[in-house]
């Protein structure tokens, strides 16, 4: 178990990224430093202890290795994309040999997670923000699929996305009970991109679903 934040972080910089990223499914890693403070605060509130974690669209395992690094119950990786799959395990596999994550080919739509009781369970996710042309809010159907599955759950967003987040959790009878803003530096990996590297601005969101 990694205990310390600056460790976890450590670890998680070793992970490797896409190979060829989608960019209809926003394909982008999140940083090692995004990911060990947004696990670390889910730790300290309780939320990683004995829980089962779940981490929809997991992509290449940032987020589904650095939880199991903190010693929950189980954790549970559902991503779509099999080439990004393949690359979850290998991570694994090099950060260390002692931890357990259970990797779930499916669709967001299609989680294949009934029988374990809502209270025991935490999400921790990095949705696609809908940033592509058609595919607006299309973090949506993550928030909607991990509201029935998680008591709580931790996601990022886009920058600007605090009024839609606000109006969906309270739609669904949910309660945003922390937040704050990130700035991750994303490289270029698509031919259109024009610059080598640049600053996104983020919201994370702490949510109770009720």
């Amino acid at each position: 178990m990694v205990s310390k934040k600056k460790e976890l972080e450590l670890n998680l910089s070793k992970i490797s990224d896409f190979e060829n990223p989608n960019v209809k499914f926003e394909q982008y890693m999140t940083s090692a430093e995004v990911a060990s403070t947004m696990i670390h605060m889910a730790d300290m509130n309780g939320d990683i202890e004995g829980k089962i974690i779940v981490d929809l669209g997991a992509g290449t395992g940032m987020l589904a290795i650095g939880s199991a690094l903190r010693g929950p119950r189980g954790v549970i990786g559902i991503e779509k994309d099999k080439s990004a799959l393949l690359i979850a395990k290998r991570n694994v596999s090099t950060i260390s040999q002692e931890i357990m994550v259970e990797w779930v080919l499916a669709d967001v739509e299609h989680v294949p997670i009934k029988t374990v009781d809502k209270v025991d369970v935490t999400g921790i996710m990095n949705p696609p923000f809908g940033a592509q042309k058609g595919y607006k809010h299309a973090d949506r159907n993550f928030l909607e699929k991990i509201s029935e599955i998680a008591s709580v759950s931790y996601s990022i967003h886009n920058g600007d996305s605090i009024g839609f987040i606000e109006s969906f959790v309270e739609e669904r009878g949910g309660v945003i009970s922390h937040s704050y803003s990130v700035v991750m530096e994303l490289k270029k990996s698509q031919k259109f991109h024009t610059k080598t590297r640049k600053e996104i601005e983020m919201e994370v969101h702490r949510i109770r679903w009720e």
